[in-house]
């Protein structure tokens, strides 16, 4: 990753120095991770006292502008720096992975180590609900058939067998 420092200031006042930087022709394929390494390497400092504040981009353009913070002092970043940017430049704290164990399917029921003098609830399954005739007899015929069924149907509506009185 070629790196180019195009301006480093000291800031007196806040106790740091304000560095920033252009990374020709790679931006997108490094992580901020990577950016430290390389500008303290750079200017040979350790990457503890590099903190990132923004790495920016333009589109069409494969070169990357990088603003970083460098302090002499970890209690004056944590004055300083929003608590955020602390966050994205601390690599050690990583995310739980997932568990190795096998997840148990919807099906299945938990279990619990029985308890003495428990009374455990009936088991009751659940039932499937019944299929509709449509859904076992899928239909086969073309849109086509089914829109000459309707009409033959309109005009010579079926006859509703009459309701005998008992």
């Amino acid at each position: 990753m070629e790196i180019e420092v195009s301006s480093d200031e000291e800031n007196i006042l806040l106790g740091r120095r304000e560095v920033k930087c252009i990374f020709r022709g790679s931006y997108g394929h490094f992580s901020r991770i990577d950016a430290v390494q390389a500008l303290s390497k750079k200017i040979k400092i350790t990457n503890k006292q590099v903190y990132v504040v923004s790495i920016d981009g333009k589109s069409g353009s494969r070169d990357g502008k990088g603003l970083f913070y460098i302090y002499d002092n970890e209690n004056n970043a944590k004055k300083d720096i929003s608590e955020y940017i602390l966050t994205r430049n601390n690599p050690t704290i990583t995310k739980p992975e997932k568990s190795t164990t096998p997840s148990k399917g919807i099906g299945e029921a938990q279990t619990k180590p029985p308890i003495e003098g428990e009374i455990k609830p009936p088991v009751v399954e659940a039932k499937k609900p019944q299929e509709k005739e449509s859904e076992k007899n899928p239909v086969t015929e073309s849109p086509r058939e089914l829109q000459d069924e309707k009409v033959n149907s309109q005009e010579n509506p079926k006859e509703l067998p009459k309701e005998t009185k008992a």
